[in-house]
């Protein structure tokens, strides 16, 4: 286990890669966005955008994926206010919403005057799945994600649309395993959010591939076909995590701490739609010895808010906590026991990371900023 020289991310996190000098590929990618012709990439996107601004009348221009974060408030606003689009906007509805998640959802289109169309995806459906992925990947996400992913592809299709913008390009700006910038968001299925394990869910009987159908992205072949463009905001704008929630502030966004102030993190404007999907996000830590605390005190390392001294502590403190919040809705959505519950978290817990008592409880076998310790 290594840490990036620069940051707090370990190796351990799936398909990242560091440099010669111990610098992650996150960290390399921020610094070179300073030296990026923004001014170049722009014209670039005007083009684009020209491209389908009025070419439909009255009609909508593009379609934005959007969620009730701060990203999507970021996007909505430049898309609508600065490039002067006309787009629909296009939500997959959680289970669980937060009620700040849900009102900044409904902010969109009272401050941007936008449509939304939103999915609600089949409840039955997302109890099994949630237990499921649980249970075999660790992922109790997937389905949610899945969603995330082909609904936007398949509504814009439907709706004769060519343009549809998703917000960053989750493995160059985070790290995983296709670190290439590029505009086009055609092959982000491809970046392990949702690993292809279809035919993992229909062994047991529980779930039918037609249940499964409206999760499933159309084929590149089908996007071509319809003249798709799927494209990342972040290749044609600077990306900043907490630059987006400054602005998304201004345009009414709100955190969740006004409603609820969760364990585990250090901050209350990341992922905050659904309480049930921060489990996911916790899951990386018995996985991978990081969660959302790491994630995010990296991110502002990398913009110069805080020095990689100063989070270590709070790295320390947040990202081994699980909030009980969290464990509290899973188990009122899915029904599994307590116990049960556990001994399914034990199974995903890295044994060359932590070792268990005699009580059952883990502790790690790294230090945070450092590596192996014992």
């Amino acid at each position: 286990m290594k840490y990036c020289k620069k940051c707090l991310m370990p190796d351990t996190r799936p398909g990242i890669t560091f440099n010669e000098d111990g610098v992650c590929a996150p960290c390399y990618n921020y610094e070179k966005q300073k030296t990026t012709d923004w001014n170049k990439r722009m014209e670039v996107f005007e083009k684009l955008c020209s491209k389908y601004r009025g070419k439909y009348g009255s009609y909508y221009d593009c379609a934005i994926a959007v969620s009730g974060g701060k990203d999507s408030t970021f996007q909505v606003y430049y898309i609508k206010e600065v490039m002067k689009m006309n787009p629909v906007l296009l939500a997959v509805g959680n289970i669980d919403w937060t009620e700040t998640g849900r009102k900044n959802l409904a902010n969109l289109s009272d401050t941007f005057s936008c449509d939304i169309i939103s999915f609600t995806p089949n409840h039955n459906v997302a109890r099994t799945m949630a237990k499921k992925a649980f249970m075999e990947l660790g992922s109790p996400t997937w389905y949610a994600d899945a969603l995330i992913y082909a609904y936007p592809y398949r509504m814009a299709m439907k709706l004769g649309l060519h343009l549809l913008f998703y917000g960053e390009n989750v493995n160059y700006q985070y790290g995983g395993k296709y670190n290439e910038e590029t505009p086009s968001a055609k092959l982000q299925s491809l970046n392990d959010v949702v690993k292809p394990v279809w035919d993992l869910w229909l062994k047991d009987g529980l779930i039918t591939e037609k249940e499964l159908d409206s999760a499933k992205q159309p084929t590149l072949e089908e996007c071509e076909k319809h003249g798709l463009e799927p494209v990342y905001l972040s290749y044609f704008v600077p990306w900043d995590t907490h630059h987006n929630y400054e602005v998304a502030r201004r345009w009414g966004f709100r955190h969740l701490g006004h409603e609820y102030n969760r364990e585990g993190t250090i901050e209350q404007y990341n992922q905050i739609d659904s309480i049930g999907y921060l489990l996911n996000q916790y899951l990386k830590y018995p996985k991978f010895g990081h969660a959302s605390a790491t994630e995010m005190a990296s991110r502002w390392i990398r913009a110069g808010l805080k020095t990689r001294e100063e989070m270590i502590p709070y790295v320390k403190q947040y990202d081994k906590n699980l909030d009980q919040g969290i464990v509290d809705n899973f188990l009122e959505f899915t029904g599994m026991k307590p116990r049960d519950f556990w001994h399914v978290m034990d199974k995903w817990y890295n044994k060359d990371l932590f070792e268990q008592d005699r009580d059952g409880v883990w502790h790690e076998r790294f230090e945070v900023g450092v590596g192996i310790v014992k």
